[in-house]
């Protein structure tokens, strides 16, 4: 039960912030000696991360699925299409990078050397775009704002993702900052983009498995790691839209580049 909501409280706070589920998923259970708990339990994890990110953008997905509402200057009709082809673009490298390449990323790029030295990497890009930012003269600083380059190089880096240790959050957000959308922008945009991929991956994942009868597992465990990701996948991403509006990255570029340094150190298996 305990280790149903630890994970489940990791899994929410790793699948936003941007420092890597997979790092984390790796440290815990070897330190606690824990098993793994399942194909199940990760699709519902993920199916709560996404109503994590349903709720916290309520506002933003309604608007850009009703289009204009009266005293609403946000999305008039022909923007809201606009904005759901850009999050359409945005999505399509990673869904063609994961049927292409699962098989590869699953076999060959999960080990404790990659996740680190991606942790590390995506720690000096995720530096470096956030000075980059803060110089820029011109900003995007509205979703209603993004190109249709911007949306694409974002869907980019998000497949770039696939590589254990690279966080989708943090390189969606870095590609994003790097194109000139103000931290919040891109904040914003990353979570809206990786909807789609977070909450197809929880359902495929179910579906595949009450295909194969494998889909039992306790209905409480199930439950408890629902509800501990949802509770703190809406706490991270207000963590982070706050740090958006006020500061900077750098306490997660220090996080990432220690947590890296302790994979490296003590778990090299």
């Amino acid at each position: 039960m305990w280790e149903a909501i630890v994970l489940g409280i990791i899994q929410g706070i790793t699948e936003f912030l941007p420092i890597s589920s997979s790092g984390h998923l790796i440290l815990i259970p070897k330190i606690f000696h824990w098993s793994d708990p399942g194909l199940a339990f990760d699709a519902i994890l993920h199916l709560a991360t996404a109503a994590a990110i349903i709720i916290v953008f309520s506002k933003e997905i309604s608007l850009f699925f009703g289009g204009w509402q009266r005293g609403n200057n946000f999305f008039n009709a022909r923007a809201s299409w606009k904005f759901l082809g850009l999050i359409v673009l945005a999505s399509v490298p990673a869904a063609v990078s994961g049927i292409l390449f699962e098989v590869e990323v699953e076999s060959t790029l999960r080990s404790t050397l990659v996740v680190a030295l991606a942790l590390i990497g995506g720690a000096i890009f995720l530096f470096w775009a956030d000075r980059y930012i803060e110089k820029a003269a011109k900003k995007t600083a509205a979703l209603k704002e993004i190109r249709w380059q911007q949306a694409l190089v974002v869907g980019l880096c998000q497949a770039v993702a696939l590589i254990p240790g690279t966080s989708r959050s943090a390189a969606t957000i870095t590609g994003g900052m790097f194109l000139k959308m103000n931290r919040k922008t891109a904040v914003k945009f990353s979570f809206l983009v990786g909807l789609p991929a977070v909450a197809g991956a929880g359902f495929f994942e179910l579906i595949k498995l009450a295909r194969l009868g494998t889909l039992s597992q306790d209905g409480a465990i199930l439950s408890l790691g629902f509800l501990s990701a949802f509770v703190a996948g809406i706490l991270s991403l207000r963590l982070l839209l706050w740090l958006a509006d006020r500061t900077n990255f750098n306490i997660f570029v220090i996080y990432r580049i220690a947590l890296g340094i302790v994979l490296l150190l003590f778990l090299k298996s």
